[in-house]
């Protein structure tokens, strides 16, 4: 009996043991075809093998863990099906428990702190007003997991300190309920958050990106609507082409539409990125455009085409930016010009007259941006914009004048004929005669009956001169336009003003005339421009007077290399200057104080004499013309021997040219050449062809006169070169082919020298009937003869020598024979078969010799 209470005492105290032993997983891993749970069994815990998802206190589902032992480390795996996930939900969860392979027991529960987190199959992102957003994952419904701790990593944001959980709001713990799908009630954030699981795992999750759908821009306001917005500003940013705003500049933020301050101010024409960023999060790229505006622009005639002027604002684009401009009216390209922030130029060609539509829209586009307000161009409107004076002239300036046959003007209302004096072919200036002492008057033009807007001309004084200057004169008359009664009678001055001094000259000499001034003026400039200012009263006119331009009629250079030339104007200043080939030559015409037709200077080696000279007088610049020149002759330089085919001579001297008249005689015999000039002027080479081998002396003329020989000059020839000969046995005798250069007709004299190139009779031996064939080649004939040179073997190269016309060439290219051809053959086969022979005789012996060891 007491064997009996000590075995229960034993059981219930073994028991109550079992009760607390600790399963405490070291790592666990959660997929969706399997939960692998790890334990280090060096701890002596416990670990899981069956489990049991319980509701109700009755088990709804069971599953079993694969275990195994790897060293200490044991890693269990529970295998999941597909239909196995919407089975896995509990109320409780529980297990059986084994240790070191030893049933513990079963029933142990089982907290979700030691249990594989659940697993999400679908992106978790809920919009940044935050509410009922679904959760979509495997093993989320266990142990009445109603309450998901959620992290805020955000200070700034105002829910930073609120509870760290939110509530899975529904009645999800029934069995009929989407376990998969849970609702999670989640508050407004934006950018990164965590859901942390009871295992303290975390699921990463982001609210929905911010979105941008318009921006209105009202005045210096934008405001931006569109989706994920936030409703912190302190988490909101905006950039612009990058550039993030000032958040000072933020008036107000809400989830779907941003308020903020933004005067764009800047004269060019753009478009800008727009994006939002809510925690660092940024939103798509939305564009707003400040486009061109056009405000007017001028008319042009429609069958001409012409200058467009087109003013406004934001004509151009920011200079960081590339300036891509295209223009258009109508159907046509208007060709870019130049471009401002507030006005473009280009050039529009004539439309067909087929176009009857009268005015055209006009489209600016800037890097893609277009104006939105469009501008009509209208054709054919005459319209005056301005007008200036040149003397007795007023030219309008403006477009559509039509043409000189049928457009009218009007003066003062009326309209006035004959005094239109020309319009140009693009209608933009129309050039108007003065009325007979008509000062102030109001214009206006008609053309294709369409009568164009009034300007107000004031007709000022202006002068005239009455005759261009001759150079040196000092006495000057002008007569003077348009002079108000009030100064008629006064005495008219005039002020130079190139001068240094601002000396005032009086009239000598005044005449009045119906309004008209005539006065005379002694001024001390006697050559070039003139700029001067009359005074008469208190009206004043500036411009400018010219003197007489320096002419030259011609300039030549004489033997000692003077340059005169002959003209008029040339001028008594110091300021003359001479320019040969754009050489300025300073010059003080000392030679002639009161000569103004002529002028000479020293030639000298700088100077291009071949190139245009002209003056410069006062700054008047006369006509260019060449100096006319002599040769002049220094020698004659022959680099090279004459041969067969001539030669060629280097006429060296000064100022010769192409067309120098020389002659070239040799032995009285005119000889012809071709010259070409070297070297700017001072050197000719000829090219001479002479057939003949003979030297000459020869002479140089000038204007093939013999009084004008320049120098005398020798020709010597090369002399004749032995390159081959063919093969002659002198035995046999035979015709003997000799090639080279330099071969002269007639050929002289052939030898074939036997000692060493002496010419001793016993050791010469003629070449008879020496025949020139060209050039290159000649032959001659040798007789068979039995005697042989001494000490020269057979074979043995020997000199030839061939004489014409008394030059000499000598060359060892003869080769000796005097035994024919077949015994040399016979000889040398027989030797190298005899040398064979012992060969292969004295092979055989040391075969032997070796074979007998």
């Amino acid at each position: 009996m007491k064997i009996v209470i000590v075995i229960f005492i034993f059981y219930l105290f073994s028991k109550t043991i079992s009760q607390y032993i600790d399963v405490i997983p070291i790592e666990y891993e959660s997929y969706n075809d399997s939960l692998v749970i790890k334990y280090d069994e060096s701890y002596g815990f416990g670990y899981y093998t069956n489990i049991s998802f319980l509701w109700d206190y009755q088990s709804q589902h069971d599953m079993s863990f694969n275990c195994v032992l790897n060293n200490s480390i044991r890693t269990c795996t529970l295998p999941v099906k597909e239909s196995d996930h919407e089975k896995m939900y509990s109320d409780n969860l529980v297990a059986c428990v084994y240790q070191h392979d030893t049933f513990i027991m079963c029933g142990f529960k089982i907290h979700l702190f030691y249990f594989p987190s659940p697993v999400i199959i679908s992106p978790f992102k809920p919009n940044t007003r935050g509410g009922n957003t679904t959760l979509s994952g495997y093993y989320l419904d266990l142990n009445w997991r109603i309450w998901v701790p959620f992290e805020n990593k955000y200070k700034q944001d105002q829910y930073y300190r609120e509870p760290a959980v939110y509530s899975l709001p529904g009645k999800w713990h029934t069995k009929d309920y989407d376990r998969m799908n849970l609702i999670v009630e989640v508050l407004p954030g934006c950018g990164n958050r965590s859901i942390i699981w009871d295992n303290r795992q975390r699921y990463n999750f982001t609210y929905q990106d911010p979105n941008i759908e318009n921006i209105d821009i009202k005045e210096s306001l934008l405001d931006i609507t569109g989706t994920n917005f936030y409703n912190q500003s302190v988490l909101v940013a905006i950039k612009i082409d990058n550039n993030i705003i000032d958040p000072n500049d933020i008036i107000s933020v809400d989830f779907e539409n941003i308020k903020l301050k933004f005067n764009y101010s800047d004269p060019f024409s753009s478009k800008l990125n727009v994006q939002v960023g809510c925690c660092d999060y940024w939103s798509n790229k939305i564009q707003i455009t400040y486009p061109p505006i056009l405000s007017n622009v001028n008319s042009i005639p429609k069958l001409k085409g012409g200058l467009l002027i087109i003013n406004g604002n934001r004509l151009t684009s920011s200079p960081s930016s590339n300036n891509n401009i295209s223009i258009t009216v109508g159907d046509s390209i208007c060709s870019m010009i130049s471009s401002s922030s507030n006005e473009i130029k280009c050039n529009l060609q004539p439309l067909s007259n087929s176009t009857l539509n009268n005015s055209s829209p006009i489209t600016v586009s800037i890097n893609g941006v277009e104006n939105t307000l469009k501008l009509l161009l209208f054709y054919d409107i005459p319209h005056i914009k301005t007008y200036y004076q040149i003397n007795d002239e007023i030219h309008i300036i403006g477009g559509c004048f039509g043409n000189i046959n049928s457009t009218q003007i009007q003066i003062n209302g009326k309209h006035v004929s004959n005094q239109i004096k020309s319009i140009n072919n693009n209608e933009t200036i129309l050039i108007l005669n003065v009325q007979n002492q008509i000062y102030n008057f109001n214009i206006s033009i008609e053309s294709n009956s369409i009568k164009s807007n009034n300007i107000n001309v004031n007709v000022k004084m202006y002068t005239i001169i009455n005759e261009i200057p001759s150079v040196g004169n000092k006495l000057i008359n002008f007569t003077l336009f348009y002079v108000n009664s009030s100064n008629i009678n006064i005495i008219p001055t005039i002020k130079i003003l190139n001068q240094h001094s601002n000396q005032t000259i009086k009239s000598i000499l005044t005449n009045v005339n119906e309004g008209v001034v005539s006065c005379s003026f002694l001024i001390e400039n006697n050559c070039g421009i003139v700029n001067y200012e009359i005074e008469i009263g208190n009206q004043r006119y500036q411009s400018s007077f010219s003197y007489e331009s320096p002419f030259i009629n011609n300039c030549n250079l004489n033997s000692n290399e003077v340059v005169s030339c002959i003209g008029k104007a040339f001028g008594n200043s110091n300021e003359t200057i001479i320019i040969i080939s754009n050489q300025s030559i300073a010059f003080k015409n000392e030679s002639n104080n009161n000569n103004d037709k002529s002028i000479s200077f020293q030639m000298s080696e700088e100077y291009n004499i071949l190139g245009e000279l002209y003056l410069n007088v006062c700054g008047l610049s006369s006509n260019k013309v060449k100096i006319n020149t002599i040769p002049i002759f220094k020698n004659v330089s022959i680099p090279n021997l004459f041969d067969t085919n001539g030669g060629y001579i280097i006429i060296i001297g000064k100022y010769l040219n192409n067309n120098t008249n020389i002659t070239i005689e040799c032995n009285n015999e005119v000889i012809e050449k071709e010259c070409k000039l070297n070297n700017n002027s001072t050197s000719l080479e000829c090219n001479i062809k002479l057939n003949s081998p003979n030297d000459k002396t020869c002479k140089l003329l000038f204007n093939n006169d013999n009084n004008n020989m320049v120098s005398t000059f020798n020709i010597i020839y090369k002399s004749p070169s032995i390159n081959q000969t063919s093969i002659i046995n002198l035995k046999q005798g035979g015709i003997l082919t000799i090639i080279g250069n330099d071969f002269y007709y007639p050929i002289d004299k052939v030898t074939i020298i036997g000692s060493n190139g002496n010419s001793n009779d016993s050791d010469i031996l003629n070449c008879n009937e020496p025949k020139y064939i060209n050039n290159t080649m000649i032959t001659c004939f040798i007789q068979a003869t039995n005697n042989t040179f001494n000490n020269i073997k057979n074979g043995e190269m020997i000199f030839i020598n061939v004489t014409t016309n008394g030059k000499n060439g000598i060359s060892k290219v003869f080769k000796y024979l005097t035994q024919s051809d077949d015994a040399h053959q016979y000889s040398d086969a027989r030797n190298i078969f005899q040398n064979l022979l012992l060969s292969i005789l004295i092979i055989l012996i040391i075969s032997l010799f070796i074979s007998n060891i």
